[in-house]
């Protein structure tokens, strides 16, 4: 399933054969899967900035990285003790 409007349709095509090339996401293939022709730096940059900016119109972009967890807190001090308890009466 597409959610993606058919206006951010992009055609891009081979410089050596002119056909057009498949196009997903933002990736720009290195060769041509019909002429086999590989492509130069500069072809591959025309290619790049032809597909524009990132991602489809409108989306989202993309979450940064998590930051670092927190460092866990020092232990807690000790409890002092309880007073002793008062002695019980013999035979009860």
């Amino acid at each position: 399933m597409c959610f993606r409007p058919a206006s951010a349709q992009i055609d891009i095509k081979c410089p050596e054969c002119g056909k057009t090339l498949p196009v997903v996401g933002n990736t720009v293939l290195k060769k041509c899967p019909f002429c086999k022709h590989e492509f130069t730096d500069a072809e591959i940059e025309t290619m790049k900035a032809s597909l524009g900016g990132s991602g489809a119109p409108g989306a989202p972009a993309a979450p940064g990285a998590p930051g670092a967890p927190a460092a866990p807190g020092a232990p807690a001090a000790p409890k002092a003790p309880g007073a002793p308890a008062a002695p019980k009466a013999p035979g009860k």
